[in-house]
C-alpha cells in the first residue's frame, strides 16, 4: 500500500483557522480523532498534516482546501468589539461561520462593484422615538404597499424592509443559520457594512432584529441581538434603545391610530390583524398598544396571557430556493450575477462565491 501524501501548512494559517471557527484545541482534535499532543505538533508546523486529515479538516471548518495555502491571516479581523454575549463561555462555532460568510461577500461585493455603504449622517443621540421617525422618512416606509404585500401573501413585511435598506443603503442582509447559538442576528460596521439575521426565528422576530442592528450602524457601531442580552434588558440601555427604535419604527402611533380608528382591541383576531399589517409579533404589537396608550395594562395583560398558552407550530418545508438567496442577500446576488453575465466572473467563481448548488444557481441566471 502506498503511502498517503502529506503536507506543509503554515502555523499563522491554521491558528487562525481554528481560532475564527470558535472551537477549541481539543475539539479540533476530538474531530480529528488525534491526541490533543499529536495535533498541537501539526498546527505548530512540527508535523505534517496527511491527506485525510487536511480534508477532514477542510470539511470542519467550511473552507476550500485552497484557502490553506491562499488565505492571508492578516487580512482577517476578530468578531465585532461589542461582541458581549457569552462572556462566560465561547461563542458558538455557527456565529464565527455566519460572520466570515458574510464579510466574505460583502468584500466580494466591494470588489465588484467599487461601492461602499452609505450610512446616512443622522443625529443618533435623541430618542428612539424621533430617531424612529428620521430613519422611516429616510426609507420612505410606504404602508399602504406594505399592507398590500401583507393582504396579497405575496411578500413579506420582512422582505419589503430588507429591500428598502439593501437598495437605498447599499447593505446586504443575510440569514443564517445560528441554530442554537443563542443570537438573534448581529451587524458588522465596514466599508460595506452587513447584517445577518438568524434563520431559525419566525418572520417578525427576523424583522425586530433587521431594525435593532440597523440602530447600531446608524450609531457607526458593530452589534448584536441575542438571548442573554434579551433577559438583562433593562441593565443593556444601549440594547433597548436599538428595541424601542425598531418598534417605533415598525409599529409608528399615527399609522396605528390610523389602523384602530377609534375601536377597542379586544380579540385576537384584532390583535392578529394589528400585527400582520406590520409585519411584527403580536407580543411586539401590545407592547407598543400599551405604550401608545390603545390598551390599557388590564387588556396588555389578557393579550400575554393568551400569546404565553398558545403552543409554538413547527416549520414546514424548506424551500431551497428562497433559502440560497436569503442566505447570500438579493443584494450580493443579483450584483454577482450581473458580474458573471457581464464576462467580469467565471462560472466557477460564481459558485464558489456563493456557495449555491449548481442545480439551484443554474435557476437564477
Amino acid at each position: 500500500m502506498s503511502e498517503q501524501p502529506v503536507y506543509t501548512i503554515q502555523p499563522d494559517i491554521l491558528h487562525f483557522m481554528r481560532k475564527s471557527s470558535g472551537m477549541s484545541e481539543d475539539e479540533i482534535a476530538d474531530k480529528l480523532k488525534l491526541s490533543k499532543a499529536r495535533y498541537l505538533k501539526i498546527e505548530n508546523g512540527n508535523e505534517k498534516i496527511s491527506q485525510k486529515d487536511l480534508v477532514h479538516l477542510a470539511d470542519i471548518y467550511k473552507r476550500p482546501l485552497i484557502a490553506f495555502y491562499s488565505i492571508d491571516p492578516t487580512q482577517t479581523t476578530e468578531l465585532p468589539h461589542d461582541y458581549r454575549l457569552n462572556r462566560d463561555k465561547k461563542i458558538s462555532p455557527e456565529v464565527f461561520l455566519a460572520k466570515r460568510k458574510a464579510l466574505y461577500l460583502a468584500e466580494e461585493l466591494k470588489e465588484i462593484t467599487g461601492r461602499k455603504t452609505t450610512i446616512p449622517q443622522i443625529n443618533t443621540n435623541t430618542s428612539a422615538i424621533e430617531l424612529a421617525e428620521q430613519v422611516r422618512k429616510l426609507l420612505n416606509v410606504d404602508f399602504n404597499i406594505l399592507k398590500e404585500i401583507v393582504e396579497r401573501k405575496e411578500e413579506t413585511a420582512l422582505s419589503y424592509y430588507k429591500s428598502l435598506i439593501e437598495e437605498q443603503f447599499f447593505i446586504p442582509v443575510l440569514e443564517h443559520p445560528l441554530k442554537s447559538s443563542g443570537v438573534r442576528a448581529f451587524s458588522v460596521f465596514s466599508d460595506v457594512c452587513v447584517m445577518v439575521l438568524n434563520e431559525s426565528d419566525s418572520n417578525e422576530v427576523r424583522l425586530l432584529s433587521l431594525f435593532h442592528e440597523f440602530c447600531h450602524l446608524l450609531k457607526r457601531q458593530d452589534g448584536i441581538c441575542a438571548v442573554d442580552i434579551e433577559k438583562d434588558i433593562d441593565n443593556q440601555p444601549e440594547e433597548k434603545y436599538c428595541d424601542e427604535f425598531a418598534a417605533f419604527l415598525l409599529v409608528p402611533e399615527d399609522q396605528l391610530q390610523k389602523e384602530v380608528n377609534g375601536s377597542q382591541i379586544k380579540t385576537m383576531k384584532q390583535l392578529n390583524d394589528v400585527s400582520s399589517l406590520f409585519g411584527v409579533s403580536k407580543l411586539v404589537a401590545i407592547i407598543q398598544m400599551k405604550n401608545l396608550g390603545v390598551i390599557d395594562s388590564l387588556q396588555f395583560k389578557f393579550f400575554k396571557g393568551k400569546l404565553e398558552a398558545v403552543k409554538k407550530s413547527a416549520f414546514g418545508r424548506r424551500n431551497w430556493e428562497q433559502t440560497y438567496v436569503k442566505r447570500t442577500s438579493r443584494l450580493v446576488l443579483n450584483n454577482l450575477i450581473e458580474s458573471f453575465k457581464k464576462g467580469d466572473l467565471t462560472y466557477t467563481a460564481l459558485l464558489t462565491i456563493t456557495g449555491i448548488k449548481d442545480k439551484y444557481l443554474q435557476k437564477f441566471i
